[in-house]
């Protein structure tokens, strides 16, 4: 039977990859993706070290793998010694469902003397195909319900910049800030023609810049004048890009005035 080295090194890589991050997620843990990456590097590279390794120092140096690997993903802290143990948790599930999906597929995957391998798809390929299945579906369900729960607040408005855009809307009633006297709406998506609009104006010295305060503090974010309409109420009002980006279905926040609220001047 041959074993290629880039089947092993590609299997252990994404395997453990995907392990560690489960867990960081599972337990909350601050974690940057490249250091997940390079946790799952390290792990692929010590399981083909560990071939040459045989006897009692094999359980040691697996060990002393595992422990590497948790501490290049999430670093020291209170909660390595649970991202440790809920590796070791996952690996054993993992280990189960992969061979439970083969059987269930009724794909060889143990040889006649009972080496295990015998696959002429790498294991990396399917747990990429089942890992990207239920990603599409968690990313599909969530969307869905994100979309419910803020479908009635969600409205058809007309932005006109150099001309007027058709745009989604979100009605929010917290939304009381304005600047020299004009309510403050924020473009969480962007929009054709919104990129460039925004450019010019700040290079033409037309922008301002707003005070937003929120629970995390005070920031300053760029605001620039447009005209907004909705359902038949037409306001001179600026226009805000957030400090951080937006993940939402809609292209704009409204102000509290397009639902008959008064605002603050910021």
């Amino acid at each position: 039977m041959n074993v290629y080295i880039e089947y092993v090194l590609a299997d252990n890589f994404v395997l453990d990859t995907l392990l560690l991050f489960l867990s960081a997620l599972t337990l909350r843990i601050p974690f940057k993706k490249y250091r997940i990456v390079l946790g799952g590097a390290v792990g692929a590279t010590c399981a083909v070290v560990s071939v040459y390794i045989d006897g009692f120092w094999t359980y040691p140096f697996k060990v002393a793998m595992l422990v590497a690997m948790c501490i290049l993903s999430v670093g020291w802290g209170k909660k390595l010694f649970w991202h440790i143990l809920l590796t070791v948790a996952y690996t054993f599930l993992l280990g189960g469902a992969v061979t439970g999906l083969f059987n269930l597929l009724k794909i060889d995957y143990v040889n006649g003397d009972g080496q295990f391998y015998q696959m002429r798809v790498p294991l990396f390929v399917y747990v990429l195909a089942v890992a990207t299945t239920v990603f599409l579906c968690y990313s599909i369900v969530t969307y869905i319900r994100q979309v419910k729960k803020i479908a009635p607040f969600l409205v058809k408005a007309t932005v006109t910049l150099d001309k007027p855009y058709t745009v989604k809307a979100f009605c929010d009633s917290g939304n009381t800030l304005a600047c020299k006297g004009l309510p403050v709406c924020f473009v969480t998506k962007k929009f054709d023609g919104f990129s460039a609009y925004f450019a010019k104006q700040m290079l033409s010295g037309r922008a301002e810049q707003v005070d937003v305060t929120t629970v995390a503090g005070t920031v300053s974010v760029s605001a620039v004048p447009a005209e907004v309409e909705v359902s038949g109420t037409k306001l001179k009002v600026y226009l805000a890009l957030p400090r951080d980006k937006c993940n939402t279905v809609y292209n704009i926040i409204l102000s509290n005035e397009f639902m008959g609220g008064s605002n603050e001047n910021a």
